[in-house]
């Protein structure tokens, strides 16, 4: 048998023995116990897996959301794209309907400036008329100057006579 099987624990020896023994014991039991690399790779491929489906997961939701919020202001935009279209062919009524009255007060401006012209044009006529008149009026006041001057002249000589 060998010497340290058989000196005492006590010695150098039996001590060195003792402590070749428990680190013995000890690498073999973590030799033992340490999984394989099989297992080490099967668990790191279940854990990543793990997290990729948690991470795929929280993307899903996310992305629901998303979508959701998405239809959400679609839809609310669509409801402000049919306001908007409402008020664009209210507004197009309404312009419809000043061209409407603008093409009325149009025909309107051109009657009245048909009247004015013909209302000038009597009046140009009426001026020429007065003028007319007036001018008659100096003529027959003229004559009828003369014709007082000659009866004047006529009651002088006949009170002479």
């Amino acid at each position: 048998m060998p010497e340290e099987i058989t000196s005492p624990l006590t010695s150098p020896g039996g001590l060195a023995a003792l402590l070749t023994a428990l680190g013995l014991g000890g690498v073999l039991s973590a030799l033992i116990n340490r999984p394989s690399r099989r297992a080490v790779n099967a668990m790191a491929a279940k854990d990543e897996a793990t997290g990729e489906a948690a991470v795929i997961a929280s993307l899903t939701n996310a992305f629901t959301g998303t979508t959701a919020s998405l239809r959400e202001e679609i839809e609310r935009m669509q409801e402000t794209l049919n306001e908007f279209r409402q008020r664009v062919a209210e507004a197009e009524a309404e312009v419809r309907a000043v061209l409407a009255r603008e093409a009325v007060k149009d025909r309107m401006i051109a009657d009245q400036r048909g009247q004015l012209e013909i209302a000038h044009n009597d009046v140009v006529r009426l001026r020429g008329e007065r003028e007319a008149a007036l001018d008659r009026a100096a003529l027959f006041e003229s004559e009828n100057r003369r014709l007082k001057a000659v009866i004047a002249a006529q009651t002088r000589i006949g009170g002479q006579s």
